[in-house]
């Protein structure tokens, strides 16, 4: 896709969401298909040619590179948002290199994007927790994101909390917008 196809593309998807925003009726159905775009859009402003794919292991490809991207997305919804690993067998079995996974807001805006290495979440698979899971037997293992550190560590229990969250609460800068990360 051309870089100004996807531009346009996420503009009138922009639209979309300002649209379904207006109305009383939640629907997020769309998020997900926005999310991969809008990170596609953000990788070409930097000079990458990426190719939004419809494949369920992975969502965006650097083609040079041979570089895959999952793109995940979760809500504010209350205290946190939630990236959904499924039980884990993306991150088990190598199927992406990078993850970015963006926060949105109630009004259907991304908050933030925040880049990960495969590597960087190898616990999150190792360490399903279907307490904390909306659908606890197909989803199971989860990365959160709280609005702080203090939020995250009042809310989850010690004995549930993740190195990779906790590094992402103390050190945000590590992970959110750093696309430099992908190479």
């Amino acid at each position: 896709m051309k870089k100004e196809d996807l531009a346009n593309l996420v503009e009138k998807l922009e639209e979309a969401l300002i649209a379904l925003g207006m109305t009383e009726h939640e629907d997020t159905r769309i998020m997900p298909i926005y999310s991969e775009y809008w990170v596609a859009n953000e990788l070409t402003k930097i000079g990458y040619n990426v190719e939004v794919l419809s494949r369920r292991s992975f969502d965006l490809l650097i083609p040079e590179k041979n570089i895959r991207i999952d793109v995940k997305s979760g809500k504010f919804g209350g205290l946190n948002a939630a990236a959904s690993f499924g039980k884990g067998s993306q991150i088990k079995e190598a199927k992406f290199d990078y993850c970015v996974f963006t926060t949105y807001d109630v009004d259907l805006t991304i908050k933030e994007a925040m880049v990960f290495t495969r590597e960087e979440l190898k616990e999150v698979a190792e360490k399903p927790r279907p307490h904390l899971a909306a659908h606890p037997t197909t989803n199971p293992c989860l990365l959160l994101r709280y609005e702080s550190l203090e939020k995250y560590k009042q809310d989850v229990e010690k004995k549930d909390m993740l190195n990779i969250e906790i590094q992402l609460h103390e050190h945000p800068e590590k992970f959110v917008k750093r696309w430099d990360k992908i190479k």
